[in-house]
């Protein structure tokens, strides 16, 4: 009988020990100034944690009272908490591939200084890239000087090593003689494609001059061996790092079928085309991500709806990891507005091209049904377009996508948005599309001027990065960076939002600055809505993940200058502290 009650306790014992262990930690957090992104409770005493997820909000008596006396206590010391940060439109697993080349740097103005940096680097290994010297993230302002470049580049020691020069636009580049032969890239080739022959740069005497653009940067990333896997985790895991440490927890990949240096403006990627998604997904099964993901698979603006069929394939494959998914499609719309390249879509010819104002072969009838179809699917529609005539035709995609399903649920959305035509501006409520906006890029320096002042019809230029006349015509905003064309760092952005002011000064006119308030609801609900995740993150409110930023200042309430300097204390991924400032 006493060996029976022993076994009985015993098993009690164990009982009780194993519902203790399966137990998720709680956490109540306090003690400073809380912003939810939640327009019904915004500014919470307090927030209740259970494992990964906010089971509490609210008053910190009731909190407590939710969570009990045993809940660990975290104080926030004064400082300021805000839902984890989320970026629109960032290039993440680019980026990190970039911190492991050799970038170029600015303003090197004659040959000598560049050849001092060439040698200075000789036997740095992030220059080589299977046997090509490489350089990432050059200034457009070297485009101007492509002579330059050539009398390094192209000297006779040269002339078996092929050079590579990546412009910081992602749409531009420059090749040496040696790389032009390695890619094949002659004056032949350019009579038998007009398509390459439209963004390859050419000398007085119609020699190619090594700048290339677009179709013909496509072109060239050809001839480079492809990035494996282990270098794209490796990218993706020091880009991760950097998103952390401005309290960035979720990002939208707006390319993810696509390996870094591999084609991207003339490619057709089917559905064995899987780009960075197995190293994402791997990572954040092996808990290495610290981040919510949506990916998009590029998808040509020439395809057929039978393209949809290829990204759907995908999706199935990759978004059975809940951190990681395949969620839409991205569309470039245009290029890029600055000169030389100018291949951004105006509704008016470029001043040093008469007749010219971007490429006119669009099918819109085809394109119609390929928007459709991707919205039939409930696949996000995501289009990068820099031009006014780019976005009307994006909208008219998506309103023709509207006729056809109704009202399929689905927000799409426009990126860049640098020229937008009066008329297109109420479209974007109309239609349920969001402006995902690069809001640095809105102040005064050399793109939004001395690259395009001379080039553009005066009357596109009076309105650049309208975010004010979008926020007036009640379009949703939603933050981005297009890292790393630009810094992933949210309180520059949110700046440059609100003052416009760039290196050169401030950007005209004032009615197209926007509130920081706007802004710090850009960076959280509306970009949780725009790459699809509102009800899991984008604010804090119970249910939804355990992801926070703790800033050491209160955002609403210092002077703009003051928020464009504030750093983060610690940033949280689903109930765990990702980063921690020094």
């Amino acid at each position: 009988m006493k060996a029976s009650k022993l076994l009985l306790v015993s098993a009690l014992a164990a009982a009780s020990l194993s519902a203790y262990a399966g137990q998720e930690p709680k956490t109540i957090i306090y003690g400073g100034e809380i912003y939810s992104a939640n327009p019904k409770d915004p500014h919470p005493q307090a927030i209740g944690i259970e494992g990964n997820k906010v089971v509490a909000v609210g008053r910190y008596q009731d909190v407590l009272k939710q969570l009990g006396e045993g809940a660990k206590r975290l104080d926030l010391k004064g400082n300021y908490l805000m839902p984890g940060l989320i970026d629109s439109h960032a290039h993440v697993a680019y980026a990190g591939f970039q911190s492991v080349t050799l970038a170029f740097p600015d303003n090197m103005k004659d040959a000598a200084t560049i050849r001092k940096f060439v040698d200075d680097n000789k036997n740095n290994p992030l220059r080589d890239l299977n046997g090509i010297q490489f350089y990432s993230n050059l200034s457009l302002d070297y485009w101007d000087h492509i002579d330059l470049l050539a009398s390094v580049f192209n000297a006779p020691e040269y002339q078996n090593i092929p050079v590579v020069l990546a412009g910081m636009d992602a749409h531009t580049g420059w090749a040496n003689q040696a790389m032009l032969n390695k890619a094949k890239l002659t004056e032949d080739k350019l009579a038998a494609d007009a398509g390459i022959k439209a963004g390859t740069g050419l000398t007085p005497d119609g020699k190619i001059n090594g700048f290339v653009a677009e179709g013909a940067w496509d072109y060239v990333l050809s001839a480079i061996p492809p990035v494996d896997d282990h270098k794209i985790a490796s990218g993706i895991i020091a880009g991760a790092k950097v998103m952390n440490g401005f309290g960035i927890t979720a990002w939208m990949d707006p390319i993810s079928n696509v390996r870094p240096l591999a084609p991207v403006f003339n490619a057709h990627p089917g559905r064995h085309d899987v780009g960075l998604l197995p190293a994402y997904t791997e990572l954040a099964q092996q808990d290495k991500l610290n981040a919510h993901v949506t990916g998009l698979a590029l998808v040509n603006i020439h395809s057929t709806p039978a393209a949809i069929d290829d990204v759907v394939a995908l999706r199935e494959q990759f978004s059975h990891t809940p951190d990681v998914r395949l969620a839409g499609i991205k569309i470039f719309q245009d290029g890029v507005i600055e000169y030389p390249a100018q291949t951004a879509k105006l509704s008016e010819s470029y001043l040093n091209r008469p007749g010219y104002s971007g490429d006119n072969t669009l099918d819109k009838a085809q394109y119609c049904q390929l928007i459709a179809k991707a919205d039939a699917e409930h696949l996000i529609a995501h289009f990068h377009a820099i031009g006014d005539r780019a976005v009307s035709e994006a909208l008219d995609g998506i309103a023709c996508a509207r006729k056809q399903n109704g009202n399929s649920g689905v927000m799409h959305s426009i990126t860049h948005l640098e020229v937008v035509s009066p008329q297109s501006l109420p479209r974007f409520q109309q239609l349920n599309v969001a402006a995902s906006m690069q809001l640095l890029w809105a102040g005064k320096d050399a793109s939004s001027t001395t690259l395009i002042d001379g080039k553009v019809p005066a009357p596109l230029l009076k309105d650049l990065y309208p975010a004010g006349a979008l926020y007036s015509h009640h379009a949703l905003i939603a933050g981005a960076s297009d890292w790393p064309v630009s810094s992933p760092n949210p309180m520059l952005a949110i700046y440059t939002a609100v003052t416009r002011m760039g290196e050169l000064g401030e950007l005209p006119p004032d009615s197209e600055k926007i509130s920081r308030a706007a802004m710090l609801q850009a960076y959280t609900l509306n970009a949780a809505k725009v790459i699809g995740r509102d009800k899991e993150i984008g604010s804090i409110a119970p249910g939804k993940s355990a992801d926070f930023a703790l800033f050491d200042r209160n955002l609403e309430k210092v002077s703009i200058e003051q928020l464009r300097d504030a750093k983060v204390v610690w940033t949280m991924f689903e109930g765990k502290q990702i980063y921690h400032a020094e």
